[in-house]
C-alpha cells in the first residue's frame, strides 16, 4: 500500500486515539488537585533557588514576580530578605503583594523598622496595597513626622486601609495639620472616601468628600471630591448636582456633567429638565448634552421646545439630543423636519431619524412622506426610507416618480434600485418603455436592475421577454442595458447577436454593454467582432469592452493570467489611440507573466507611452525577478532607469535591477535519443519516439524512478508530461532535491511534484515525512490538468522556497521550515506502483540560479 493510500486510514486511527485521550483526561482530573499542589511547591523551591543563586538581575526580578503569581507563603522569607536590596526591592515587594498570607504583611512591617528613604517609602506603599490594619499605628506615627521623609506615603497608605482608625489622622492632617501635608492628606482622604462609597457606607463617604471640598487644597482635589460627593449622595443627589452645575468654576460644572453619565435616574432627569430652561446661556448647551445621558419621558417635550430657540447652537444641540432619545422622539423630529430650517439643522434631524430603530419609526416616515408638502422634504424622506431599507415604502415612493417633479423622481427611482420588488416590476417596465425623459428612463432601468439582482430569474425572464418582442431600437437598447448589467446568462446569446445588428445604434450599445458583463463570458464574441472586420467604430467599442472585461477578470482573478494575456494579444493590434494603448498597458501591469513583460517592453521606445510602460514593468518586476526572463527584465529596467523622465520611476527601476541576478542559460536534460545523464531500471524506463517513457499499461508492481546522475540546489525545471492508465492508483511525479534509497533500492527520498490520481500540482514529501506539504485545490486541479494529454509542469527551488506551476498557473508556494532537511539533491521521474499505467516526459529543461 502506498503512503498516499495509507492516509485514508489515519482518520480511523485518529478517532481511536482521541477516545483514549478523553479517557486519560478524565483520569487526570481525579488527581489534578494533588498534582497541582505538588507542582506549585516544586516551582516555588525552584524560584527561591534562583533568588539565592548568582543568577542575573533579570532572572531574579522575574523570579520575584512569579513567586507573587504563585502566592505561596514559603516564598516570604527569601522575598523579605531582598527588601533592602536597592535593585530588587521593588520586585520583592511586588512578590509579597501577591501572596495572600499574613506573613507577607508581617515581613513588610518588620522591614519598615529598619529601612529609610525610597526603600521605606516602597514598603509603606505595599502595606497600603495590602490594606494591613496592623500597620496603622506605625503609619500614623510616620505621617505625623515630616522629618521621616515618608509622611506622604504613610498618609496614602492610611487612605488605602480606610478604617475609622486610619481615616481619623488623615482628617486631622487635612483640617488642622501643616500646609505642607494638607494636599497629601486630601489625596489620601479621596482614596479613603471612595473606599467607603464602594463598600456601601455612603453617608460616611459623602461627609469625607464634603470635607475635601471645603479644604484649602488645589482645585483638582475639589473637582474629584465633587464627583465623589455626587455619587455618594442618596436623598438630595439631584438638587446637589444642579447646585454644582451652577458653580462659577468651569471645572466643577464639567465634573458634574460627566458624573451624570454614571448615575442616571428619573429624579435627576427631572431636575435637568427643569434646570435647562433656566440655566445661564453658557451652561444651557452643556445641560442639554447631559439630558442625552439622563432623561425621562418629559425630556422629549423639553428638547422639542428648545428646537425653536433663537440661539442656533441651542437648536442644533436640542435636535441632536432628540435623535438620541429613541423612537418616541421621532414625532418631534418629524415636526422639526416639516418646518423651515437651515441645511445643517435638517441634516441633524435626518441623522437622528436614520439612527432610530424599529418599525414604528418606519411607519411614521411613510405617513410623513404622504403628507409632505414640499419637494425638499419628500426627497429627504425618500432618501431616509431608502437608507433604512424600508421596502414596504416602495409602492408609495413609486407613485411620486413622475416628470412633474424631477428631483423627487430622481430620488424615488434611486430608492427603487434597493427597495422595489416583484410587485413594482410591471410599473417600472412600463416606465422604462414609455418614458420620454432620459433621466426617468435611466432611473427606471437602474431600478429594474436592482429588482432582477434581488428577485431571481423570474424578473430577468420578464425583461428578456420584453427584449424579444421589442420593435424599436430605443426599447431594445433599454432591455439590453438592463440584462447586461444583471449578467443574465440566458440573455447573452441574444445580446451577442445584437452586436452584429444592422442598426448601428443597437450594435454599438450591445458591444458597449457586453463590456459591463460581470464575468468574461462574452469575451469570444467581442474578440470575434474585432477580428471579423467590423466597422472601425464598432471595433474600437469592442476593444474597449474587451479591455474592461479583461481588467475585471484580472482584478477579481476570474481566469488564469495567461488567458488574459492571450486576449490582449488578440485585441491589441486594434488599439490605435494613445488612450486605448494606455488602457491596455494598465491591464498588462496587473498580469505578472513573462508575456506581459514582452508585450510591454516595446512601448519603452514610444515617447507618448514610455511612462505608462515603465510604470507597468516596475509593477510586475518583483514577481518576475527570479524567473526565466530575469535577464530580459533587467534589460528593461535598465532602460527605464536611463530613459524615463519620472525620477521616482527611474529610482525604483534602479533598485529593482540591483536585486536581479541573471542565472545561467537553460540546459536540456534529455537529448531526445538516449538516457544519457540519467540512471534507473532500463527495463522500466526507455526512450520512444523522442520521449522518456516509464511504466507499462500491462502493469507496474512497484514504484520506479529514473534519476539524474548529478545533484542540483537552486533551479527552475520545466517539462511536459502525459500520464495514461486503466487500473489502480494511476500516479507519477517529479522528484527534486532527492536521494536514492538503499532499502528498498528502487525508491527515492525527497520532495515530489505530484502527478495524477487527483494530486497534480501538489507538493508531496516522498518516503520521508510521507505527507503533502502543500496542496492545490481540487477545483484548480480539475480545471488545469488535461487528462490523458500533455501538461506543462514547472518546479522552482530557491533556498527554502519551493513553487510549482501547472499549465502556467501557480499551484504551490511553500517555504520549508525544517532547517535539518537537505536542500540539494537529484532530479527524478516516477511511475507509481500498483497500477496499469504509462507516463511520458518531454522538453525537460533546467536553469540553475
Amino acid at each position: 500500500m502506498s503512503t498516499k493510500q495509507r492516509s485514508h486510514r489515519r482518520w480511523t486511527i485518529f478517532g481511536c486515539a482521541w477516545k483514549a485521550l478523553l479517557l486519560l483526561a478524565a483520569v487526570a482530573a481525579l488527581v489534578l488537585p494533588t498534582a497541582r499542589g505538588a507542582d506549585v511547591s516544586a516551582r516555588t523551591q525552584q524560584l527561591v533557588a534562583v533568588l539565592k543563586s548568582e543568577a542575573s538581575f533579570y532572572e531574579k526580578a522575574r523570579a520575584c514576580q512569579q513567586l507573587g503569581e504563585i502566592g505561596t507563603p514559603d516564598a516570604v522569607p527569601v522575598l523579605a530578605g531582598l527588601l533592602s536590596d536597592t535593585k530588587l526591592s521593588a520586585y520583592a515587594r511586588s512578590g509579597l503583594e501577591g501572596i495572600p498570607d499574613p506573613s507577607a504583611a508581617a515581613a513588610l512591617r518588620a522591614a519598615a523598622q529598619n529601612l529609610k528613604g525610597s526603600l521605606l517609602a516602597g514598603v509603606i506603599n505595599s502595606l497600603g496595597v495590602l490594606r494591613d490594619t496592623q500597620a496603622t499605628p506605625m503609619l500614623i506615627k510616620l505621617a505625623a513626622e515630616p522629618s521621616s521623609g515618608v509622611a506622604k506615603e504613610a498618609l496614602l497608605a492610611l487612605g488605602n486601609i480606610a478604617t475609622p482608625d486610619s481615616i481619623e489622622p488623615i482628617e486631622k492632617a487635612l483640617t488642622g495639620g501643616p500646609d505642607s501635608t494638607r494636599t497629601d492628606a486630601a489625596a489620601a482622604l479621596l482614596i479613603a472616601a471612595d473606599r467607603q462609597r464602594t463598600h456601601g457606607d455612603l453617608k460616611r463617604a459623602a461627609a469625607l468628600f464634603d470635607l475635601i471640598r471645603a479644604a484649602k487644597v488645589p482645585a483638582a482635589y475639589h473637582v474629584a471630591a465633587t464627583r465623589g460627593a455626587i455619587l455618594a449622595r442618596t436623598t438630595d443627589r439631584a438638587s446637589f448636582l444642579v447646585e454644582q452645575l451652577r458653580s462659577s468654576e468651569p471645572a466643577i460644572r464639567d465634573a458634574a456633567l460627566l458624573t451624570i453619565r454614571e448615575i442616571p435616574d428619573d429624579s435627576l432627569a427631572q431636575a435637568l429638565n427643569k434646570e435647562v430652561a433656566q440655566a445661564a446661556p453658557e451652561l444651557q448647551v452643556q445641560v442639554i448634552l447631559a439630558i442625552a445621558d439622563c432623561h425621562n419621558a418629559d425630556s422629549i417635550a423639553v428638547m422639542e421646545g428648545l428646537t425653536s430657540n433663537s440661539d442656533p447652537e441651542i437648536r442644533r444641540r436640542a435636535l441632536s439630543v432628540l435623535g438620541r432619545l429613541g423612537p418616541t422622539a421621532a414625532p418631534a423630529l418629524l415636526t422639526a423636519l416639516h418646518t423651515e430650517r437651515p441645511a445643517e439643522e435638517r441634516t441633524i434631524v435626518l441623522a437622528g431619524l436614520k439612527g432610530m430603530q424599529g418599525s414604528s419609526v418606519d411607519d411614521l416616515l411613510i405617513r410623513a412622506l404622504d403628507s409632505a408638502n414640499t419637494s425638499e422634504t419628500r426627497v429627504e424622506l425618500i432618501r431616509l426610507l431608502d437608507s433604512r431599507g424600508v421596502s414596504r415604502a416602495a409602492p408609495g415612493i413609486l407613485k411620486l416618480c413622475t416628470p412633474a417633479d424631477m428631483a423627487v423622481a430622481a430620488a424615488g427611482l434611486s430608492a427603487m434600485s434597493s427597495l422595489a420588488g416583484p410587485g413594482e416590476l410591471p410599473s417600472l417596465i412600463e416606465m422604462a418603455r414609455s418614458a420620454n425623459d432620459p433621466a426617468i428612463r435611466d432611473g427606471a432601468e437602474s431600478a429594474l436592475v436592482g429588482i432582477c439582482s434581488r428577485s431571481g430569474e423570474a424578473a430577468s425572464q420578464a425583461i428578456l421577454a420584453e427584449l424579444k418582442q421589442a420593435t424599436t431600437a430605443t426599447e431594445r437598447n433599454c432591455w439590453i442595458r438592463v440584462l447586461a448589467r444583471v449578467g443574465f446568462p440566458k440573455a447573452l446569446p441574444i445580446i451577442e447577436a445584437a452586436a452584429g445588428d444592422s442598426d448601428s445604434a443597437v450594435a454599438e450599445n450591445a458591444i458597449v454593454q457586453l463590456g459591463h458583463w460581470p464575468d468574461p463570458a462574452p469575451m469570444e464574441a467581442l474578440l470575434n467582432a474585432i477580428e471579423a472586420g467590423a466597422k472601425p467604430g464598432l471595433r474600437q467599442h469592442a476593444l474597449a469592452a474587451v479591455l474592461d472585461l479583461a481588467t475585471t477578470a484580472a482584478d477579481e482573478r476570474q481566469v488564469p493570467e495567461m488567458k488574459i494575456v492571450a486576449w490582449v494579444q488578440r485585441a491589441g493590434p486594434v488599439a490605435q489611440s494613445v488612450e486605448e494603448k494606455k488602457k491596455m498597458l494598465g491591464l498588462l501591469a496587473r498580469l505578472n507573466t513573462s508575456e506581459s513583460l514582452h508585450l510591454l517592453s516595446p512601448y519603452l521606445e514610444d515617447s507618448n507611452l514610455r511612462t505608462e510602460a515603465a510604470s507597468a514593468i516596475v509593477q510586475i518586476a518583483p514577481a518576475l525577478a527570479k524567473g526565466a526572463d530575469a535577464a530580459d527584465l533587467k534589460t528593461s529596467l535598465d532602460k527605464v532607469a536611463f530613459t524615463v523622465a519620472n525620477g521616482d520611476l527611474r529610482e525604483r527601476a534602479r533598485q529593482l535591477a540591483k536585486t536581479i541576478t541573471v542565472s545561467g542559460p537553460p540546459v536540456t536534460l534529455f537529448d531526445g535519443r538516449s538516457l544519457a545523464g540519467w540512471e534507473g531500471d532500463t527495463n522500466v524506463w526507455r526512450v520512444r519516439e523522442g520521449l522518456i517513457v516509464g511504466g507499462f499499461l500491462t502493469g507496474n508492481p512497484r514504484n520506479e524512478f529514473l534519476a539524474t546522475t548529478r545533484s542540483y540546489t537552486n533551479f527552475a525545471i520545466r517539462l511536459d508530461y502525459k500520464l495514461v492508465g486503466s487500473e489502480g492508483f494511476v500516479n507519477s511525479g517529479v522528484q527534486f532535491r532527492s536521494v536514492r534509497m538503499t532499502n528498498p533500492p528502487n525508491e527515492m527520498n525527497g520532495y515530489q511534484a505530484d502527478i495524477g490520481a487527483g494530486y497534480s500540482g501538489c507538493l508531496y514529501d516522498e518516503s520521508r515525512r510521507n505527507t503533502f506539504l502543500a496542496r492545490a485545490g481540487q477545483e484548480s486541479i480539475q480545471r488545469l490538468e488535461k487528462t490523458n494529454d500533455w501538461n506543462h509542469y514547472e518546479v522552482r527551488c530557491e533556498g527554502n522556497h519551493i513553487q510549482l506551476w501547472l499549465n502556467g498557473e501557480k499551484t504551490v508556494d511553500y517555504t520549508e521550515t525544517d532547517a535539518t532537511l537537505p536542500q540539494r539533491g537529484l532530479i527524478g521521474l516516477q511511475i507509481h506502483g500498483g497500477n496499469k499505467a504509462e507516463v511520458s516526459f518531454r522538453n525537460i529543461v533546467i536553469q540553475e540560479f
